[in-house]
């Protein structure tokens, strides 16, 4: 169980505990304490506690009041946590790589998922190089028109490509090759 599991249920105990003292105290000050209050108000209370201490009628009371708290308890909750309502998805066994359990052929979400975008040769190595995936990116690359690998952003990725690959010399030639494009483009 980790830190936050364990100081999460001492916080449970802590309110439940707190709930129960509250309660305790309540009921018995209310049956020691009644006797004291001048008046109509304690003459009613009087006989509230007769009513609420007889057979059954104990009992009942104890159970509206658990109810009263757990309802109440839920609502703060609801308020705090918001709405339990999640979204599911269903995955269709044609779009399945592998035989995978029913249980994982789906997927929990508080909204809709946005709907997907293919990105851009570009993009994907881009990506592929963040994770370190070296050979999606040099894919995504490969794929590439001889227009889109002449652009600078191209050249700079296929730089760094080539030097987290471990080719220097080929790091090197494009480097010097993005060098003498950037003097054509300052001229």
């Amino acid at each position: 169980m980790t830190h936050a599991d364990q100081e999460h249920r001492g916080r449970q105990i802590a309110v439940g505990v707190g709930i129960l003292l509250t309660v305790t105290a309540l009921v018995c000050g209310t049956l020691i304490g009644w006797r004291y209050l001048p008046g109509l108000m304690g003459e009613w209370i009087g006989t509230m506690v007769g009513v609420a201490t007889t057979p059954f009628f104990l009992e009942g009371s104890f159970v509206v009041l658990g109810v009263t708290i757990v309802v109440a308890i839920n609502h703060w909750r609801l308020k705090r946590d918001g709405d339990e309502l999640v979204y599911l998805e269903q995955v269709d066994e044609t779009d399945l790589s592998g035989n995978l359990p029913d249980q994982a052929k789906w997927a929990v979400y508080k909204e809709a998922p946005l709907a997907g975008e293919v990105p851009s040769l570009l993009v994907a190595a881009q990506g592929a190089l963040a994770i370190g995936d070296i050979e999606s990116a040099a894919e995504s690359i490969a794929a590439m028109s001889t227009e889109q690998l002449k652009s600078l952003e191209v050249i700079e990725l296929r730089i760094a490509l080539a030097k987290a690959s471990g080719n220097e010399e080929l790091a090197a030639r494009l480097e010097h090759e993005a060098g003498t494009e950037c003097t054509v483009l300052d001229k």
